[in-house]
């Protein structure tokens, strides 16, 4: 039987996981506009306000994951069961980002890793981070093949 705990973690994650997918798809939006109204930007400046874009979309996705754990855990009432295992102390802010960052892009957990509840949170933060990268490296492979294509059409 689910706990409130569980409840309230799914809860909090499904939330997130919408958090997250909207402001990808809001910088991939504004960005792949400012790209198309840009058109006299030199190819190595679009590439790289795309991609420093991107990576702050992702940046801000992985603060929402690791402040939504820190919430959960700090006033979700998750401390006392000691939701989070491998610390001497007790976790703050940057643990949690950290533990948001080892998730999001799937690199697993080392010396601070999810218990209980929130193992849920940080499963599915797993999943959504792994689709959303990839989304990323498809808009990205999508602006080097129009770059490499008109590299070919400039000869």
């Amino acid at each position: 039987m689910l706990s409130f705990d569980h409840l309230t973690v799914a809860a909090a994650t499904l939330l997130l996981v919408l958090l997250s997918v909207f402001v990808h798809y809001e910088a991939s939006f504004r960005l792949r506009r400012i790209l198309q109204r840009r058109q006299s930007l030199r190819r190595r400046a679009r590439m790289l306000i795309l991609i420093i874009g991107l990576f702050f979309a992702h940046v801000g996705e992985v603060g929402l994951f690791g402040f939504g754990g820190w919430l959960l855990y700090n006033y979700g009432g998750m401390a006392s069961n000691g939701a989070i295992g491998g610390l001497e102390t007790s976790a703050e802010l940057l643990d949690f980002f950290f533990l948001s960052i080892a998730s999001y892009t799937t690199v697993g957990f080392a010396e601070a890793y999810p218990l209980e509840a929130l193992r849920f949170l940080f499963g599915v933060e797993s999943l959504i981070g792994f689709m959303l990268i990839t989304w990323s490296a498809s808009l990205s492979f999508l602006e080097m093949q129009h770059y490499w294509q008109n590299m070919e059409q400039d000869k």
